[in-house]
């Protein structure tokens, strides 16, 4: 409980300040959200906002703003793995934009005790190499993600 109260004041902050120390090892962008790959399924909605890159073919490139009345749905890692990578998850940043940039994400994911081990065709997960249900998984996949950032 302690933990996902911990998570959950975490992301629900606005940042307003722009950054101007946090720049990608990839090709050296100022970045607001560093690059990363999600862990298991978010809903995003940018509304009129760009800044959102997806790394495709070796280059990011910017992903088109959503508007009000459309989503984007992204495919994490452990999804990936479970559907025996026929969706793939794609790595991605948002760059930094000299305005207040405001969206908004909804993250779906497993109940804790959901095993993770094995994919729907039965062969072992990335995942499921190390942990069988998935709250061990994504506390350290988002422990991992948050020495980044804090």
């Amino acid at each position: 409980k302690q933990w996902y109260q911990r998570r959950v004041a975490i992301t629900a902050g606005i940042r307003r300040k722009i950054n101007s120390n946090m720049y990608s090892d990839f090709d050296g962008t100022l970045l607001r959200e560093l690059e990363h790959i999600d862990s298991t399924v978010t809903v995003l909605s940018t509304f009129n906002n760009d800044g959102l890159e997806v790394l495709y073919k070796n280059q990011y490139r910017a992903v088109p703003v959503t508007g009000e009345n459309s989503f984007i749905v992204n495919i994490g890692k452990l999804v990936d793995d479970l559907i025996d990578n026929k969706v793939p998850s794609v790595r991605h940043r948002v760059a930094e934009v000299d305005f207040d940039r405001y969206s908004i994400t909804y993250f779906l994911g497993p109940q804790f005790d959901a095993d993770i081990s094995r994919s729907v065709s039965g062969k072992l997960t990335d995942a499921g190499q190390k942990y069988t249900i998935f709250g061990e998984w994504i506390k350290d996949y988002l422990g991992a993600i948050e020495l980044f950032y804090y």
